[in-house]
């Protein structure tokens, strides 16, 4: 572990505690470089969590949370992604494994020393000063042209061909004889041409045994530029050629191999792109930003990449491929537009990449004369092809090309061939794409040709059909065992609904698609957009009264929950779910029926009203009698389970949700999505509550951090903010976990942030107000806790209520605020009384006990007893064991004394809970 290794353009010394990348460092953790340095030396080796946790962490105990946060951190610095991991992969639950080749550069059986990614860099220096990213291509080139007689370098038009094969020239002892094929009308002018390179004067009827005989006695790489309109006369001469000379060598440059004998194919690939999020220095590490910021400086007379530009810039070399060609134009434009504009632009990028060098050859002075000149050379089968397969974002698979096309299988593997489609082979199939620039070229031939409103369709019925024949598979499967990933289908989908919904498209052909996408949806929890669909969806379908009922139901279920969870008129998802269940019951559709029910349960809950959600899971379980599927009676059981806990009746709740997930468990198949989350997460949350409530508050924190796991796992964003918001961040505090409950509050909030999940961004910022009560900081616990308590009461949500409140009073009492904090705790009383909520009825008695003990004058101890008598009757009766426990005064970990400063008397956590005969003596 202690060799310096390479894999891919990095370079670790684990020892040094260093890592580069193209010989520049790369900011990395001494922790993260530890783990990337044991997980590199078991390359090809899963290494389990433990044995990662034990490396990096010796004789030291620490949550895996940890351990993910840093592989994220190694990840990033690597730009590796979880879903295309090129360097580490994960077995959810098990552990990591390193999938790149890696060499050591002290190994003795390489041969010959490995050069450094520095030195490598430097090479390219010398090689030509106007060349990015390719220092390694034109290394592995130069000795590979030593070994074979026709090497072609194939890739897109603008990739930077030529350019390549300059520096490779640059660098080769062989007299070199360029041949520019673009500049012939017919192949069968190549012989011609070279000759005449070579200056051959005189012509016999065979020019080919004339240029062979030449070859024969001087040392010459012939090259053929631009092979591409020419490309079965340029095979025919290269074999004729060599077949008559042993020393004469070729290098071709073409958009398609020329399948010749003895050929070897080099497929260029684009300049290497940074990740989005980078810093200005990072982003400079990039072949791509390079070259751009170099064009950039020539045009406008110096130029240098800045914290400002720099999102900018990786934006527009992200959009463009990294195709070279196109940066190069894209940076002569900065003497009349700026950066952000030149961004913005791109939508329209062949106005705006429309001005190249005047020394450029024509077809490279305008990506557009780039492209026609890629265009026009193909047969019209093939023109077709091309605009057809414009409508596809990112990638595709053939069954996919199948839906547009008439014959895809032989053309699309023919545009692959000429470079204007990218394949890709994995291990069950191989996936095509087009370059951003190509497709949008493409897309406007699509529209000159008058096909595009067809072909739209086309796509739009078939990922209606594939949405609709994969919809159980959606609902009940993780994302890691779905038969094809379905995720990639998200950008076609979002512009087939554009589509559909424009004036010159078809409504109900996106009312179906919407319907059919709803799955989709949820599990990718990609909630805005769903909302924004289904919208447009019942504005059609209410305007066109019975076209449609049963469609019109599941978007009005669909339209619910969103608005449910939202802090912005929650009513509305209410109306929604009412509508859903007036027309699944004059359909007779008990499926629809459950749903609605289970909606309106969820907001009796949220609204902290237990004794009226008891009375809708009882008709959820009178509905359910009624169904064929038998996850609906578990799910019943589940709806009971959660209500008794709220209801404080915690044993009960315990007895049915472990009955419950025994039957779930159990069966063949689970439900995630149709209920919106995984029933066996979303169960155990509960579980954990009661196992909490009566006592067992270790084997709670451990079914809450398996929950996190699984919910990790299966991919499920929904049902891993819920786990954290309802139990992980809760029960860490209460069980005195501080550290812990930080890592899940800091967790829960960043899994918020970026999706239309404010309900559960303000518990956590109610859970991190608690954290600084811990911390003795009153006056801000009681600002935060304030503003986003504000929130909640405005949107409905108040399951927490009560107890925040509890914490409220705390703070207002730091502060010697005592009349204050009262009024809180007897506004939450009053609640309990009023909507049967009694499950946090014992701490508000306590906290009531403590006001009036700090606050209540000469007899307020004795005062006090009669609220912690009262307090401990209360827990008793729900057999809360967790509650009683607060009250005794020999308990270390109770933040319940403020000094006179007003700040609150935190001491130490105790390093255990109390044993069982500790327990036990509490009563």
């Amino acid at each position: 572990m202690e060799d310096e290794v390479q894999f891919g353009p990095f370079v670790l010394s684990p020892g040094r505690r260093t890592l580069t990348r193209d010989g520049n460092p790369v900011t990395l953790g001494s922790r993260a470089i530890d783990i990337l340095g044991y997980l590199t030396a078991s390359a090809g080796k899963l290494l389990t969590n433990a044995e990662i946790i034990r490396h990096a962490w010796p004789n030291t105990f620490v949550d895996e949370t940890n351990l993910r946060v840093h592989i994220s951190a190694i990840r990033k610095a690597l730009g590796d992604t979880k879903r295309e991991p090129r360097y580490i992969t994960n077995v959810p639950g098990r552990g990591y494994t390193f999938i790149a080749a890696v060499a050591s550069l002290a190994s003795p059986d390489l041969g010959i020393p490995l050069r450094s990614p520095a030195q490598l860099v430097a090479a390219e220096r010398r090689i030509n000063a106007g060349v990015f990213g390719r220092a390694q291509v034109v290394e592995a080139l130069s000795e590979r042209l030593l070994n074979v007689r026709l090497l072609t370098i194939v890739g897109p038009g603008g990739i930077g061909k030529s350019t390549v094969a300059r520096a490779l020239l640059g660098r080769s002892s062989n007299e070199v004889v360029w041949v520019d094929l673009a500049e012939l009308s017919s192949g069968e002018l190549i012989s011609t041409e070279v000759a005449s390179k070579l200056n051959i004067l005189s012509r016999s009827d065979d020019i080919d045994r004339e240029i062979a005989d030449v070859l024969e006695k001087r040392d010459i790489c012939i090259v053929l530029d631009s092979c591409e309109h020419v490309v079965d006369e340029a095979a025919l001469f290269v074999e004729s050629i060599l077949g008559r000379t042993s020393s004469g060598r070729f290098l071709a440059t073409t958009r398609e191999p020329l399948r010749a004998d003895g050929e070897w194919v080099h497929r260029l690939s684009p300049l290497d792109l940074p990740q989005t999020g980078t810093s200005a220095s990072e982003a400079s590490q990039s072949p791509a930003v390079q070259l751009f910021v170099e064009r950039a400086a020539a045009c406008i007379g110096g130029y240098q990449l800045s914290e400002d530009d720099v999102a900018h810039v990786v934006e527009l070399c992200r959009q463009l491929d990294g195709i070279a060609l196109a940066i190069e134009l894209a940076a002569a434009r900065m003497d009349t537009m700026s950066v952000k504009a030149l961004s913005t632009s791109l939508k329209d990028s062949f106005r705006v990449l429309s001005r190249g060098r005047r020394t450029a050859l024509l077809r490279h002075q305008t990506l557009r004369a780039t492209l026609d000149w890629s265009y026009y050379v193909l047969s019209p089968v093939e023109q077709t092809a091309l605009q057809r397969l414009s409508v596809f974002r990112g990638w595709f698979t053939a069954d996919a090309a199948m839906a547009v096309l008439d014959d895809p299988e032989d053309v699309v593997e023919s545009l692959v061939s000429k470079s204007l489609v990218v394949a890709e082979a994995l291990s069950d199939a191989t996936r095509y794409r087009l370059l951003d620039t190509t497709r949008l070229y493409a897309g406007e031939k699509l529209v000159e040709s008058g096909s595009y409103r067809s072909i739209m369709l086309r796509l739009a019925e078939y990922l209606s059909d594939l949405f609709e024949m994969s919809e159980q598979e959606l609902y009940l499967t993780s994302m890691d065992e779905w038969s094809e990933d379905f995720s990639r289908h998200v950008a076609s989908l979002r512009l087939a609904l554009e589509w559909a919904f424009e004036r010159e498209g078809d409504e109900m052909m996106g009312v179906r698609l919407t319907v059919a996408a709803l799955p989709l949806f949820f599990r990718l929890s990609l909630l805005d957009e769903c909302f924004t669909a289904v919208t447009k969806a019942i504005a059609y379908l209410d305007a066109h009264p019975d076209i449609d009922e049963r469609r019109r139901m599941k978007l009005y279920a669909a339209l619910g929950w969103p608005q449910m969870r939202s802090t912005e008129a929650p009513e509305k998802g209410i109306n929604a779910w009412t509508a859903a269940l007036r027309i699944a019951e004059r359909l007779g559709d008990v499926d629809y029926q459950l749903r609605a029910i289970w909606a309106m349960w969820v907001d009796a809950i949220n609204r902290a009203q237990p004794q009226l959600g008891l009375e809708y899971s009882n008709q959820f379980a009178t509905v359910a009698a009624g169904s064929r599927d038998p996850v609906d009676q578990i799910v019943a059981k589940r709806l009971l389970g959660a209500t008794l806990h709220w209801l404080g009746r915690h044993e009960q709740s315990r007895e049915i949700l472990v009955q419950m997930i025994a039957e779930y468990d159990a069966l063949p198949t689970g439900q995630t999505a149709r209920f919106q989350f995984d029933q066996r997460i979303t169960a155990k949350i509960i579980l954990a509550r009661d196992y909490w409530a009566v006592g067992e508050g270790e084997r709670a924190l451990s079914e809450v951090q398996a929950c996190v796991e699984q919910a990790i796992s299966i991919g499920h964003e929904l049902s891993l903010t819920n786990v954290l918001a309802e139990a992980a961040c809760p029960l860490a505090l209460l069980v005195g976990k501080i550290d812990l409950a930080k890592d899940y509050i800091a967790l829960l909030k960043d899994h918020t942030k970026s999706l239309s999940l404010d309900v559960w961004h303000c518990y956590a910022s109610c859970f991190q107000a608690e954290m600084k009560l811990w911390e003795g900081n009153a006056p801000e616990c009681l600002d935060e806790l304030r503003a986003s308590m504000a929130i909640l009461d405005r949107a409905g949500f108040v399951l927490f209520k009560t107890y925040f409140q509890s914490v409220e009073a705390k703070a207002l009492a730091a502060l010697l605020r005592f009349d204050e904090a009262a009024a809180k705790i007897e506004e939450a009383l009053a609640h309990c009384e009023t909507s049967g909520e009694r499950w946090c009825k014992p701490e508000l008695l306590r906290v009531k006990g403590l006001l009036v003990l700090k606050g209540g004058g000469p007899n307020g101890s004795a005062l006090a007893d009669v609220w912690f008598q009262a307090s401990r009757a209360e827990a008793r009766a729900q057999g809360a064991i967790a509650w009683e426990r607060r009250l005794d005064p020999s308990l270390s970990w109770l933040p319940a004394a403020f000094d006179a400063d007003g700040k609150t008397e935190i001491v130490d956590l105790p390093a255990a809970e109390p044993n069982a005969s500790d327990r036990r003596a509490l009563h």
